[in-house]
This record gives C-alpha cells, structure tokens and sequence, in this order.
C-alpha cells in the first residue's frame, strides 16, 4: 500500500525447466527485468503489477526468450484483466472515453487505442437520400481536423462516420463500397440505392472524383449552402424545381 493509497504487487512467476524453441536444448536463466503492469480490477484504487520477468538463454545455439506469463503480452503495460473490464465498460452508452480511463488509471488515447483495435462497428445501409457533411473534431488520429458524417437525409440517422474526409480516403471507402457487388448479373452495389445526395460546397464533396463518380445513378445532387449569401441566391430557384 502507497501513501496515495495505490496499491503495487511485487512478484514473479515459479521457475519451471525450460527448452530452446530451436535445438531442444535445456536452457538457462539468464537474468530479470521488471515490467510494471496496470491491473485496475479495483477500481477504487490504483493497482500495479511489477512483474519480474525472466529472460533465458540456451548454452547451445545463444538463443534467448521471455518466459510466457498469464498477465500480458509482449511490450504491454497493460493486464488482460484491465483489457476486458475497460471493453466492458465501453458497452454502456453512458459511459465515455474520458471517463473509462479515469476508472481504470489510464490515459483516454490508451482507451481510444484499445477500442479500435479489437471493436469493429459495421456500417449501417447507406439511404436512398444520402446526406454528407463535415464536423470539427480535433481528437482525430487521422492528422485531419474535420471527421466526415455519413447521414439519412430525411430521418437523420447516422449511417456512419468517417474519421477524415480528405479526398484520398474518401475515395477509398466509396471505392470498397462499390468493389462489394450485390448483384453480379446488373453489376449493382449498395451504391445503386442512393439516388440523391445533400452535401455542401466543400471541394472534397462538390468535385469530381468523390462522390459522384461512385454513385453513378443519383439523379440529384442538393447543396445545402451555409453562407447566407449562397442561400439567398439559390433559394428561389431550388423552391420552383
């Protein structure tokens, strides 16, 4: 126990013989290295695990290795206990990034690492009425200030968010969309369901390639037009069509 009330678990693990993976050789100890793990399964306090972890070393051939350990992987600081209890966490809609890492003692990239590696949330159907926009966010790890929303039109719902809308990743999801044939007898993809699209006057959205080369059977593109000045323009002329 810690004067911060933390709490740190010394151990290491029972020695047991060991053979080289290469020449099946016996092998020897070859020294320790402490590994400090984080194991918040109390998560009123912090909890460490300082982990002496064995090196070995065959007298034959010179090949060393770790021993295997039930805690974590290799160049982990993480325990597999803390892993789950964080996914688990994550399940609950009223619970955030920011909020998980504080309970369990770690950072909130640590967290948004963790959930995108081992979480895949499939996309939803794209609508017939497709709308596009972007929407300031910082916290991207895409070296882009701006994420791109996926949306339905007429209902509002999120179909899916892309975490840039640069020209060049934009065209690679449309290209994986379209590459998904649905029927290969009309050569149609889910692409073939959007027949009109909403989307400002951002170059990546207006300009060819993206996305109207991809979604070939849109018979109307409406631009929401943000300026007022764009709007007042306009507005007659989209009113009489």
């Amino acid at each position: 126990m810690q004067s911060d009330a933390s709490i740190i678990i010394n151990l290491k693990l029972k020695v047991t013989s060991k053979i080289c993976p290469f020449c099946s050789e016996p092998v020897k100890i070859h020294g320790y290295y402490p590994r400090t793990l984080t194991h918040s399964t109390l998560v009123n306090r912090k909890c460490n695990i300082v982990y002496r972890q064995r090196r070995f070393i065959c007298p034959k051939c010179s090949y060393s290795f770790n021993e295997h350990n039930p805690f974590t992987k290799a160049n982990d600081g993480l325990t597999h206990e803390t892993k789950i209890n964080i996914l688990n966490d994550l399940k609950h809609p009223e619970d955030t990034y920011t909020s998980v890492a504080e309970r369990y003692h770690v950072s909130k990239a640590t967290v948004l690492r963790l959930f995108d590696k081992h979480v895949n949330i499939m996309r939803k159907p794209l609508p017939m009425v497709l709308s596009i926009d972007e929407h300031y966010f910082p916290e991207s790890d895409m070296d882009s200030l701006y994420c791109c929303l996926l949306m339905n039109f007429i209902t509002g719902e999120v179909k899916d968010v892309l975490p840039s809308r640069r020209k060049h990743y934009l065209i690679d999801y449309f290209s994986s969309i379209r590459g998904d044939i649905q029927n290969y007898t009309l050569k149609r993809s889910e692409l073939n369901n959007v027949k009109y699209i909403s989307m400002d006057l951002y170059d990546n959205f207006s300009s060819e390639p993206v996305p109207e080369s991809f979604i070939v059977s849109t018979n109307t593109i409406n631009s929401l037009f943000k300026d007022k000045k764009w709007l007042e323009q306009y507005a007659p002329a989209i009113e009489t069509q």
